[in-house]
């Protein structure tokens, strides 16, 4: 795809006219216009205006500037390098300190690349009551699969919906392949158009979705939190996300307390 169209793509996911975004980055409409259309070449520094004021994210600023034959904006950088090491540390950090509860940390395709040790011995215990899960780190696939998470939900349809629904919005936002090939994926283990229509529960009284799951004989309920770093200036650190679970009752608090070494 040429550099105006993944501008004009950009601009229109975010609701924005060529005027509309012409007048925040400070260029008349016919230069933008003519930018979209191939018929003007965009500077190195046009292109990074354009994308501040589409408040690009670093992955997608760098698709722009890479499209026109230009350096990246932003580094990207894999977890596990050296330069990541207090990234690394942080995330050790907030992994440790809530256990006993479980807690993981994602990449944009909420795939786990950590996770705490709560989480650890949750799954050892789910895996010890139904068997092995299947060859996958990602947890959505994990909710969806019959050998994953879905044995153990109760309320599967409500958090396999609102989950689908989520990835949707993101799709729409920010189409990129690897979450064509996960919506592929969920489509092949359960019926995604029934769950992405299914109609909320009416008579909710909690101001949260909490997941139910049922393990050795207890009922667990618990919900969660998404964190991210908020000064990220790399492609991979701004995706990180992490997720903290809390109980949602006091019997889900205790079992973890006492289960949970």
């Amino acid at each position: 795809m040429q550099t105006g169209q993944i501008l004009a793509e950009l601009r229109k996911t975010r609701r924005l006219s060529q005027l509309d975004l012409a007048l925040r980055a400070d260029v008349s409409s016919r230069h933008l216009s003519f930018i979209e259309t191939g018929r003007s070449q965009a500077s190195s520094q046009m292109l990074k205006r354009l994308a501040m004021e589409l408040e690009l994210s670093c992955r997608d600023t760098n698709r722009l500037l890479l499209s026109a034959g230009y350096a990246p904006a932003f580094s990207e950088t894999d977890l596990d390098s050296e330069s990541m090491a207090p990234v690394r540390q942080a995330l050790e950090v907030m992994l440790v300190n809530h256990n006993p509860f479980p807690a993981v940390v994602l990449d944009a395709q909420w795939n786990v690349l950590m996770a705490n040790q709560a989480q650890q011995q949750l799954m050892a215990m789910m895996m010890q009551e139904r068997g092995p899960f299947p060859q996958t780190t990602n947890v959505v696939e994990l909710v969806f699969h019959p050998q994953g998470y879905r044995p153990f939900l109760a309320n599967w349809e409500e958090v396999a919906s609102v989950l689908l629904r989520r990835l949707h919005r993101d799709q729409q936002a920010r189409p990129t392949p690897a979450l064509t090939r996960l919506l592929e994926r969920l489509g092949a283990l359960a019926d995604v158009e029934t769950l992405l229509h299914r109609d909320p529960p009416s008579d909710r009284n909690e101001p949260m979705l909490a997941l139910d799951i049922h393990l050795a004989g207890q009922r667990l309920r618990s919900f969660s939190t998404l964190a991210s770093f908020g000064t990220a200036l790399d492609v991979v650190m701004e995706e990180l996300c992490i997720e903290h679970f809390f109980p949602a009752d006091d019997a889900t608090r205790r079992w973890f307390r006492k289960q949970i070494q």
